[in-house]
């Protein structure tokens, strides 16, 4: 029988690219996102590979989402082998000038959601003595970012959380992998107002390069792992950078957006679902309960694709070890 993998932020960016890439080793997969159609076209797509995948329409804002999102597991009778989380919202800007609702979308996603939904699926795979959670960080867990503070604090809280949390897992037969991308192509940049930054610019990886870079590491039970070479020099350099340094870099890396996007520059959600996934590289536009995102940042997934109603089965992703050279891990 197939083991399963539950990936959230699963219908954009590098969330996306990691569901083909289980697909195409022929793992089941249960996909949580915030936008309905969204997932139900993907699984649509990933069908075409001969698995079973089961779409869970969630918001990570939502503090239930956790416990509801392990509950439809359960009565699906689905043992998830393989967690990740990936959903992640950064409402980039002034932290003075963030909305509390921004404020609290963001922490409920990318910290008490990522921890809550580790705790509920860590007890079966503890029972069973085997499973693998890859819990998603960023380079600006590395170095303080200014006008992203809030994102990089709750990168901060992923890496420390997950790291001390793989050490007290020894010897159970559960790992815990922790991931710092760097600047990614994704919706992630536009979607937070920063696609001009000079980390987007300059250093951004292909989703599916990162991604096939992250799957390596969580198949090896890797603890951390950086990704891309310059990433890894940076990371390595911060260690030595004197604080100013690391906050002049940081806010120069990340562009000089001080201001939120505005409300009005938002679209409203259509499907009426009150339980879905990624903000920033979430799914699609949501202003419901003061959750918000940013319009630009809709995939065009079919134009991108080509429109084929099963582009995955033409996009199937493989590993060679040889792949990346010295460039991976």
């Amino acid at each position: 029988m197939a083991q399963t993998a539950l990936v959230t932020g699963a219908t954009s960016g590098i969330g996306e690219s990691l569901c083909l890439l289980f697909a195409s080793d022929g793992y089941n997969l249960v996909t949580v996102a915030r936008d309905k159609e969204a997932l139900e076209k993907q699984a649509d797509e990933l069908r075409c590979l001969d698995i079973e995948v089961t779409p869970i329409a969630c918001d990570l804002s939502n503090p239930d989402a956790a416990r509801t999102i392990f509950e439809r597991v359960r009565k699906a009778g689905i043992e998830i082998e393989f967690l990740v989380n990936d959903a992640g919202y950064s409402p980039a800007g002034r932290f003075a000038e963030l909305p509390i609702a921004d404020i609290r979308s963001m922490i409920q996603v990318s910290v008490t959601s990522l921890a809550e939904l580790t705790n509920v699926f860590l007890h079966p795979m503890l029972d069973r003595g085997h499973g693998r959670i890859l819990n998603m960080s960023s380079m600006m867990a590395k170095t303080p970012c200014p006008y992203n503070a809030l994102y990089g604090a709750a990168k901060v809280f992923v890496l420390s959380f997950s790291t001390a949390l793989a050490r007290e897992l020894r010897g159970t037969g559960v790992t815990v992998t922790t991931v710092c991308p760097g600047a990614t192509r994704t919706n992630f940049p536009r979607n937070a107002g920063i696609e001009d930054a000079p980390a987007w610019k300059y250093f951004s990886m292909d989703a599916d390069e990162t991604a096939i870079r992250v799957y390596r590491a969580l198949m090896r039970g890797e603890l951390c792992a950086v990704t891309g070479w310059y990433n890894k020099i940076g990371a390595f350099g911060t260690r030595f950078m004197p604080m100013g340094f690391q906050l002049m870099a940081g806010e120069w890396l990340m562009g000089a957006r001080k201001h939120p996007l505005r409300e009005e520059e938002d679209e409203p959600r259509s499907d009426g679902s009150t339980c879905s996934d990624d903000r920033a590289p979430l799914s699609s536009g949501d202003d419901k309960n003061g959750e918000r995102q940013h319009a630009h940042g809709k995939d065009d997934r079919k134009k991108r694709d080509g429109g084929s109603a099963c582009f995955h089965s033409s996009r199937r992703m493989t590993i060679d070890p040889d792949d990346w050279g010295w460039f991976g891990w």
